[in-house]
């Protein structure tokens, strides 16, 4: 068993990294309002990701000469792409416009239970007992969030059926951030994120045709298109680099705990520019998610060995 370097622990260039990938995910609950009253969610989803997509394309077509990859690797990516990460958005798409808000970042706030079971499951990672701590502070800050703003849970049978399309969500994108530190050790995380996004895109193009060809591209207003760029540059190009890039420099589990701030930087950002109103409750639950996110951090962290490497070893 290997032990990770514990000044990996410390507070640094990857944190501030995933502080801004939080930020901007937080921030694109408020900017994207505008975008989906005019443009469909399925629509505006295919549109973000196509950007995202030539966003990373730019990127790797600057920073890497060589963007071949291997078969093997090829269909991994589809895999992740389409199944991971395709289910992962259609089940969000759907579930947010079921069931509130509220109920949705409380079941999104289990994402790192379920990469630290995933984890646990695949041998990936050993997780103490000081980081399973951290996660229950930090899902406890963001119910209080949620709490802060009302009943999450209130809709009937139709949010009920927006709750588990949620919790479907989750368990997928949890796949998909175990899956970037399975498989791709041997790619880089700009080569990983451009082909699994560009799967992505043509798996919404074709569920979106309909959309695409019917709609009155004139009639969307400079603020919703606003939204969906934003959306694709920021929250997908640029933030999914630097999300994978997390997941292979501190794995899948401390990474995943950054997920719970969204939440928190949401209400913040809808205090700042909608003028929602936020209570002390949802501030201390902020706090809260901090004091998780930096309790679990101060850890040894223990990975198992590389599960590709072993398996060559195995069929040399």
């Amino acid at each position: 068993m290997e032990v990770v370097d514990t000044k990996k622990n410390r507070f640094g260039s990857t944190d501030l990294m995933l502080a801004f990938v939080t930020l901007m995910w937080g921030l694109n609950y408020v900017i994207v309002k505008v975008s989906l009253k005019e443009i469909v969610p399925l629509l505006f989803n295919t549109l973000r990701f196509a950007i995202g997509s030539a966003v990373c394309w730019i990127i790797l077509l600057t920073k890497e000469r060589e963007i071949k990859i291997s078969k093997k690797q090829l269909i991994y990516l589809v895999f992740t792409g389409i199944i991971a990460h395709g289910i992962n958005q259609i089940s969000f798409i759907y579930g947010v416009a079921k069931t509130t808000a509220g109920a949705t970042s409380i079941i999104l706030a289990s994402t790192p239970v379920c990469v630290v079971l995933l984890a646990r499951l695949l041998k990936l990672e050993k997780v103490t007992m000081k980081t399973y701590i951290g996660i229950i502070i930090s899902f406890m800050g963001v119910t209080l969030v949620v709490m802060g703003s009302g009943n999450p849970f209130a809709g009937g049978i139709e949010a009920a059926k927006g709750n588990i399309l949620i919790v479907v969500a989750t368990v997928f994108w949890s796949i998909y951030t175990i899956m970037i530190r399975m498989y791709f050790k041997d790619l880089s995380t700009i080569k990983v994120t451009t082909y699994s996004l560009s799967f992505t895109t043509i798996f919404f193009l074709i569920l979106s045709a309909k959309q695409v060809l019917q709609s009155e591209w004139a009639s969307f207003s400079t603020a919703a298109w606003g939204g969906v760029f934003f959306s694709g540059v920021f929250v997908l190009g640029i933030s999914y680099i630097l999300w994978n890039t997390g997941v292979h420099r501190v794995g899948p589990t401390r990474t995943a705990i950054y997920a719970n701030l969204p939440p928190f930087i949401s209400v913040l950002f809808g205090w700042l520019i909608l003028g929602e109103t936020i209570s002390p409750m949802q501030i201390v639950g902020g706090f809260i998610i901090m004091m998780g996110l930096v309790y679990s951090k101060n850890r040894k962290i223990e990975e198992y060995p590389p599960i590709m490497k072993d398996q060559a070893c195995k069929s040399s």
